[in-house]
């Protein structure tokens, strides 16, 4: 019965393998930064698809915003394994970039800074510009609605249906039945 035995290198090499949580950190950040502009970006072309009605540029943006997400996904995956990895003893601010970048050499530091107030104007961003999304959308939504209801009352011959596209119960509708053949 051979054992395997786990030689000295084999396991300083699989240490060394493994990133620094810093350079781990300001990885993570530089992507996050980079599809977070990205995700902006689409935003922004998602919107403007909507203000054409642009049907197919509408799902292209979605399945890039979609692609982008999961992206984003593993990023932050890997930024929040660096930020466990340096916190060591928790402690309230421990968890805050400004206090994980003072565990940095300086160019490290003020760059991770940097990228952390970079990230949050980014996501600012990206919210206004969903707002403006969601309300171009709706916008969109209510005019297919109104020209629908007019597609309806323009088909309605017998005016049975009133301006909401739905059978008008106020209108009496008067018909015919020849009982005497």
């Amino acid at each position: 019965m051979t054992r395997a035995v786990t030689q000295p290198n084999a396991v300083s090499a699989a240490l060394k393998e493994r990133p620094d949580p810093i350079t781990e950190l300001d990885s993570a950040l530089r992507d996050l930064v980079a599809d977070h502009e990205a995700l902006l970006n689409l935003a922004r072309a998602h919107r403007e698809a909507i203000a054409k009605a642009d049907v197919s540029a509408m799902h292209r943006c979605l399945e890039e915003q979609q692609e982008r997400l999961q992206r984003i996904r593993g990023h932050e995956f890997r930024r929040r394994a660096a930020v466990v990895a340096l916190q060591g003893a928790v402690t309230p601010d421990s968890g805050r970039l400004s206090a994980l970048a003072q565990r940095a050499t300086e160019p490290v530091r003020s760059r991770l800074v940097a990228l952390g107030d970079r990230l949050r104007e980014l996501l600012n961003a990206l919210q206004i510009e969903h707002e403006a999304v969601r309300q171009a959308a709706e916008t969109l939504s209510s005019h297919m609605e109104g020209l629908m209801r007019q597609v309806c009352r323009h088909l309605s011959h017998a005016g049975t249906y009133g301006p909401t596209a739905a059978i008008d119960t106020r209108t009496p509708v008067v018909t015919v039945l020849d009982l005497r053949r």
